[in-house]
């Protein structure tokens, strides 16, 4: 299923990340950010998902769910990298970031090199 459909009742951003630019459904409410792409069973190249806070969170990520394997970019507010992970699918270790973060943008694991 194309990328557009998929994540049709999602706003939806272009954000560059290391020379690349990202097409990411914006997860801005709390429905949002508890599905994730735990639904997905293939991510278009270049697209992927990033997760809105209000206000700094330092809240452990979880992999259960989700079928694909993610590279997990964890930013402030300033939209500065925090932490990276490699999560693999239906992993059920808790991806926790070393500080607080605004942002977390979810790509398909072999799109970006950290």
């Amino acid at each position: 299923m194309h990328f557009e459909q998929l994540f049709k009742k999602y706003r939806k951003i272009n954000l560059p990340i290391k020379g690349k630019n990202y097409r990411l459904a914006v997860a801005d409410t709390n429905e949002k950010r508890k599905i994730g792409l735990s639904q997905v069973k293939r991510l278009p190249a270049k697209c992927g998902m990033i997760f809105v806070y209000d206000r700094p969170v330092r809240n452990a990520f979880t992999m259960q769910k989700t079928s694909i394997p993610l590279t997990v970019i964890f930013l402030d507010k300033s939209l500065n990298i925090v932490d990276v992970f490699k999560g693999r699918p239906y992993q059920k270790k808790s991806i926790q970031p070393s500080s607080d973060y605004s942002f977390v943008v979810e790509i398909w694991f072999f799109q970006i090199k950290v």
